[in-house]
């Protein structure tokens, strides 16, 4: 039985709208503002979900506990510090921010005030990766050797907005969209040590970074992994989202990351599959990492993916931008 709620607003209604039916689905959680620029919309979702809007985020911090800033990624360490200033539990939309200092400002603020500070890295919490993780690490199917990630999208051009701009966007699609495979690969795969990276605008001119991205890791393990993130891709076939090669058999997350695999000499078993009575309904699929956030609050514990956590997938985003290739003299 949850005593007290925790009062709940929900700032930016494009990625924040999922957030925002899964904190009206969270018991902890009472919702009681909606924020967008766009009135209208914001006013829509307001009455779909029995909740205030406003259009001004920082007038509401008075009636919140907690707040989830799901704005343009060159917002969120400014946002997220008068967030944390103010006392309020802050759940930040991916990236932390778009350079270390300003990650390492914000993490030192929450700090400084006692206050949550969690990236909402939604794939980590979702059945099918949290099982990934168990059965990489039980060791039934030997030590990995080799991991594949296919990431790849078409993204509508949208040039002369934020996405376009690798300031504001912080990087390319690696940074942006790829950032949440990085993080599971480093969460499956242990630590990096060493990466390189090749990009492209090939096929997404629009954008200044890199569009389409190829990423290499070698962890200490002596694992490698490869992913592919694009934005720039309008036909797609990929055979998994995430492949695992292991001494003794192979792992496999299927497109949906709603089922995994297992082949091995014992044949193929099905590890994970999405249960025929799971709840289709806006924001259940984000209502795992909203539910930790709102317990890391009332427990005060560390939420699992807080800063600290995310920026060693930042930072190994930021040594594969830094990685050079080798020319070719043929």
């Amino acid at each position: 039985m949850i005593l007290s709620k925790i009062r709940t607003a929900v700032v930016g209604l494009n990625m924040g709208l999922e957030h925002a039916h899964a904190y009206k689905l969270a018991e902890r959680s009472e919702l009681r503002w909606v924020v967008d620029l766009d009135e209208e919309r914001a006013a829509k979702v307001a009455e779909e979900l029995g909740c205030s809007y406003t259009t001004d985020w920082t007038s509401i911090l008075d009636d919140v506990d907690a707040v989830s800033l799901c704005t343009p990624h060159h917002l969120h360490a400014p946002q997220a510090l008068q967030a944390i200033a103010a006392g309020k539990h802050v759940l930040l939309e991916k990236p932390l921010a778009n350079s270390e200092q300003d990650c390492m400002n914000v993490i030192r603020a929450a700090e400084a005030k006692n206050v949550t500070l969690m990236l909402a890295f939604v794939v980590r919490f979702l059945p099918a990766i949290r099982k990934l993780k168990e059965a990489v690490d039980s060791g039934q199917y030997g030590r990995p050797v080799s991991a594949q990630g296919w990431v790849e999208a078409y993204l509508n051009p949208v040039p002369g907005t934020w996405f376009a701009s690798k300031e504001k966007l912080g990087g390319g699609v690696l940074f942006s969209h790829g950032c949440h495979y990085i993080d599971i690969l480093l969460y499956l795969l242990g630590e990096p040590a060493r990466v390189s990276h090749f990009g492209t605008r090939v096929g997404t001119e629009w954008m200044e970074g890199e569009g389409t991205s190829h990423g290499i890791i070698e962890f200490k393990s002596g694992a490698l992994a490869h992913l592919v993130s694009s934005w720039g891709m309008k036909y797609k076939k990929t055979p998994a989202k995430f492949q695992l090669h292991m001494t003794e058999g192979m792992l496999e997350l299927d497109n949906s990351m709603w089922k995994v695999l297992a082949v091995s000499k014992s044949g193929t078993e099905t590890l994970y599959e999405r249960p025929k009575e799971y709840p289709v309904r806006p924001g259940q699929n984000v209502l795992f990492e909203i539910e930790h956030f709102l317990e890391s609050i009332a427990t005060g514990r560390r939420p699992e993916t807080d800063g600290h956590e995310i920026l060693k997938s930042h930072r190994t985003i930021w040594a594969m931008y830094a990685s050079l290739g080798v020319p070719v003299n043929l």
